[in-house]
This record gives C-alpha cells, structure tokens and sequence, in this order.
C-alpha cells in the first residue's frame, strides 16, 4: 500500500494515479460523494470495456457546470455510464478501483473528492494498493448495488436538481437540498382495474416460464446455423404466441421483422442471456448498438420483449406508451446517447421508479409495463 497525505505545500503523485487509471484501465469504476469540478482533459481509453462514474447529489454540493462538463467529455456510447446515486441518503464514499491491461487490479480510497482542490489546496489522506482478485470481485459487487440505486445523469435530471447556494469563498454552503428525496419523483397513477391487470401480466409470465428451455433452444439452433432466419421466424409461434399467452405485446412488428437476421439477433440475445449480471448491461448496450449499425428491423419491438420475458425485473418492452411516459416525466436520456444507451437509460428510471415506491403494486418492470400501457396506451392490448 502507498499513501498520499496531500497539504497545500506538499504535492503528491494523486493527480497522476487518476491519469494512469483512466489512460490504462480495461475496467475502472469512480465513485465520488460530490462533483464540483471536472478535468476534461482526462482521456479514457477507447480498450476500457467497463466505466461507471457514480456521484452523489446530497446536500446540493455537486455543482451543474460540472455535469455538463463531464456530459460533453463522454463519447456518445458512454453517455450512459454516468450516473448519480439518487435513491441513496448519505452517499459519501471517494474510491476508485480498476483492472489494468494485464490483469492487475487496483484501489484508491480516501478523503478526495473529484475536485481541483483535491489535487493542490486541500488537506488530504488516501491510500493507493494493488488488491487480490477476490477483493476487485467483492468492489464490483459493492459498486453494482450502488448502480441499483442509480439514475443516469441527463440534462433533464440536470435541470431538475437543486444545487446549494455559493458562500463567500466560492465553496457551497451544505443545505439539505437533495439530501433525501430524488431529484426526479417518478410516479404513476393506478387504474381501477390494476389487480386484474397485474394478473394477467402475472399469469403470462408463468406462461412464458414454461417455454422458456424451448424459446431458448430455438434461439441456440438459428445463433448456430442449424435454421435459417426463415425457419426460426417461421417456429416462433410454436413457442412463444398469443395463442399460448406468453406474449406480452399485440400483432405488429412482424410486418416489418420478418425479413430480419435473425441469427444475428439470436446471437446478440444469448450473449446478454449468458452475460454475468454485473456486466449484462454493457453487454445490452453493446448488442443493441451492433443490430442498430446493421438495422436490424427486430432489434426493437421483438428483442426489447425477450429482454423483459428472461429478465422481468430489469428490462423494459420498447413501447410508445412507455417512451411517451418518461417523457411526461420529463426524465429523458442524455443528448447523443446511442439506441442501447437510451434503452439503458430507460430500464435504470423503471428499476427507479420500482426503488421509490416500494408499495406499488407491480413488482417489476414488466408488471409497470401493464399499467403503464393502461395509463398511456390506448386501453386494450399491448401492440408493438
């Protein structure tokens, strides 16, 4: 282990040991209780494959400038890697922890916040160590729960977001602004007919439980070559139909989805299924944007839902009524984010709103799918 025990008259190494992280990092996770300033000149290398930067907002301490700033200094498929612990009260820890091009993993935890004073005026003790590989898994765990709690930094959070009032010496005075509530409160209103509707949703999803081994094998067999796109289109409805009540969405994306590639699809879709939680939605991101470039015409309707059939309590169904409910909210995602950064930002604001309200009667995304298409749909059954 080294140590920095930084003083307005003493320098130490701390500014380069961030340079390096970022330059050399193929994994590299920052968390930081506020942000006050940010050093665009900072380059994160393009070989990084996981980045989160995660802040806190309590007190009104984090300034807006310094959002943006970090905003415009990420690349438009990144826009989504930054985030901010609005589900938390007293989010307060300065650490960062990354893997090296060689494997090598490393922590820095201590007193410094993500500011210029940090680096040159204030008074602060951090302690810099290569970690074992058992306690960069336990970091990226302790990280992932943090994310749970997270919400994308957008400029409508941006816009919405109180800072603390600027005392005399340039530094903001602590208020209980942001402290404790978020700073966007998603909600939505039950309709009368919520228990039958969740029912339903309930009771397809039990359907869907048991053709999932068959969906998936389907899925295996056109990733693998063995069906065409043509044959795999063609036994869908052998496993996964209205008529057997295990689809969430109505007729309509078929028009346009026939004539998809559907090997591409399914291997993209396996890829998330066999994913590691921790890294699943990278990976969503990452597929996403690959069916995008080649448009793909089933990347939406159709793969949005079998990301919400295997994964109900992370993953939405690509909807209007759903788009049309963030923007009621005015939550939307960060300007140039990519498709499966917007599809990130959308599952991070419903798993939000889940983590609000707690005693709403859908327990997960695809059950505040059902009621959102009551609210914002057109009343009957879901059509893509």
């Amino acid at each position: 282990m080294k140590q920095f025990l930084h003083s307005p008259n003493t320098k130490t190494e701390l500014g380069s040991i961030y340079q390096d992280a970022f330059a050399n990092a193929r994994e590299l996770f920052v968390v930081s209780a506020y942000l006050t300033e940010w050093d665009h000149t900072l380059e994160l290398n393009a070989r990084c494959k996981t980045f989160r930067l995660i802040i806190g907002k309590d007190f009104g301490i984090t300034r807006k400038f310094a959002c943006l700033k970090v905003l415009r200094w990420l690349s438009s498929g990144r826009k989504q890697q930054f985030m901010v612990a609005d589900n938390i009260q007293g989010f307060h820890p300065k650490a960062m922890f990354w893997l090296n091009s060689d494997g090598q993993a490393f922590s820095l935890i201590g007193s410094s916040n993500l500011t210029k004073a940090a680096f040159e005026t204030n008074y602060e003790a951090n302690a810099f160590s290569e970690i074992s590989a058992d306690e960069y898994v336990k970091a990226k765990a302790w990280i992932k729960d943090i994310e749970r709690q997270s919400v994308i930094v957008s400029e409508d959070w941006i816009e919405s977001y109180r800072e603390s009032n600027v005392t005399s010496n340039d530094r903001p005075a602590k208020t209980k602004a942001n402290s404790s509530n978020p700073t966007i409160l998603l909600t939505l209103e039950e309709p009368p007919d919520t228990t039958e509707l969740l029912k339903a949703r309930r009771y397809q999803m039990r359907c869907y439980s048991q053709k999932k081994a068959s969906i998936v094998e389907l899925f295996r067999k056109c990733a693998a070559g063995k069906i065409s796109s043509e044959q795999f289109f063609e036994s869908l409805p052998s496993v996964w139909d209205m008529s057997l009540e295990n689809r969430l969405q109505g007729k309509g994306w078929e028009r346009r989805g026939k004539a998809a590639d559907f090997k591409a699809l399914t291997a993209s879709f396996l890829r998330v299924l066999d994913a590691p939680d921790a890294e699943r939605d990278d990976i969503v991101v990452s597929e996403l944007g690959h069916l995008a470039d080649s448009k793909n015409p089933a990347r939406k309707a159709f793969f949005s839902e079998m990301l919400c059939l295997a994964f109900p309590k992370d993953y939405p169904v690509l909807n209007q009524p759903v788009s049309d409910y963030i923007k009621d909210m005015r939550f939307r995602a960060p300007r140039g984010a990519t498709e499966g950064g917007r599809y990130i930002d959308l599952a991070k604001k419903l798993r939000s709103f889940l983590v609000q309200n707690p005693a709403h009667p859908a327990k997960t995304i695809a059950e505040l799918d059902t009621i959102i298409w009551r609210v914002y749909g057109n009343g009957t059954e879901n059509a893509a």
